[in-house]
């Protein structure tokens, strides 16, 4: 059912950093072997393929300098849920990331900004329990 996923890709400076973080942060692992520069995980029924940024190659080749040259999280941000937002911001300042904005209520949820190795930005929010669901 692979084709019927939405995948997210995103070009990073160190793949194995980058995987490990964000397997800590709920991802699953689909192994492929065989594609060195590349690593497939899941959240849901979304995937993210984190590629190698100086090692898998480009469509063209003025993607390819543009990619290079910018920083590669600019624009994008990635909403990730987490059961525990206290636990996820204790996960992210002990890696050393930056929090762009601290947890703050929002009325449907808790949440908080931070950027990943890469400068992508990740929002991660905990849903508030519905009344007597405590």
């Amino acid at each position: 059912m692979a084709a019927r996923q939405l995948k997210i890709g995103l070009r990073v400076r160190d793949l194995d950093r980058s995987q490990r973080l964000y397997l800590r942060l709920g991802f699953r692992q689909i192994p492929q072997p065989d594609q060195a520069h590349l690593r497939y995980l899941t959240f849901g029924h979304t995937w993210l393929i984190l590629s190698d940024l100086h090692r898998h190659g480009h469509h063209n080749a003025e993607r390819e300098r543009a990619t290079r040259e910018g920083p590669p999280g600019l624009g994008v941000v990635i909403t990730v849920p987490t059961p525990d937002l206290d636990a996820t911001h204790a996960l992210w300042r002990a890696e050393g990331l930056p929090v762009t904005l601290e947890p703050e209520d929002v009325g449907w949820a808790r949440i908080f900004y931070g950027l990943d190795p890469d400068g992508y930005e990740v929002m991660f929010e905990q849903f508030h329990r519905p009344a007597g669901q405590g």
